[in-house]
């Protein structure tokens, strides 16, 4: 069978049953469909231990609470979107770091002997040009490469999770139709 599968059906009924299914279907694919796990989502202990993740997680378990399409099934997307989060947070806040720092002559030459005393002449050379490259606008834009990286995979889980306002959008139930009534059906005449 060719096509697009199916939505679950409580997400159909939420998008405002746009194919139209009558209430004998929507009940025969109510039993018919497989649900996984609880209702019930329990955070992960590694989103738990990380501050920002968990601080997302419990954001979109208050979003999603009253939802029956997401069950414990869907943990492990939800708390990868929420690491990801994290991820991309703690590399915004280390790029904003490393474009503050500005090293003088004398503290370049402070640097420069720092790493020589730690290490060996050659290796302290290698390590301070890996410095020079991450203060450069080369290491900087590597940065805003990396964290636009992050923020496009957000954004596709963002869609899948439904926590975009376009997907939000997407599934909002529609009003259904006012009909115009024909002034003469009114009257018991059938046209």
């Amino acid at each position: 069978m060719a096509g697009r599968p199916a939505k679950p059906i409580d997400l159909h009924i939420v998008s405002g049953n746009p194919s139209h299914l009558t209430k004998a279907e929507i009940e025969h694919r109510k039993k018919s469909e497989i649900h996984l796990g609880e209702q019930k989502l329990v955070c992960p202990a590694y989103v738990k231990s990380n501050k920002e993740a968990y601080k997302k997680w419990k954001e979109i378990k208050k979003l999603y609470t009253g939802f029956k399409f997401v069950s414990s099934a869907d943990i492990g997307m939800i708390s990868r979107y929420c690491m990801a989060f994290a991820q991309y947070i703690d590399l915004i806040e280390r790029r904003d770091m490393i474009a503050r720092i500005e090293l003088t002559g004398e503290e370049t030459t402070a640097t420069q002997e720092t790493l020589e005393v730690e290490y060996s002449q050659r290796k302290a050379a290698k390590l301070y040009e890996k410095i020079e490259y991450i203060l450069s606008t080369g290491g900087i834009m590597a940065m805003d490469k990396a964290i636009n990286a992050k923020m496009a995979a957000l954004v596709q889980m963002e869609d899948r999770l439904f926590l975009s306002p376009l997907a939000k959008v997407k599934n909002v139930p529609k009003e259904p139709e006012k009909k115009d009534e024909d002034p003469l059906s009114k009257r018991g005449f059938d046209v």
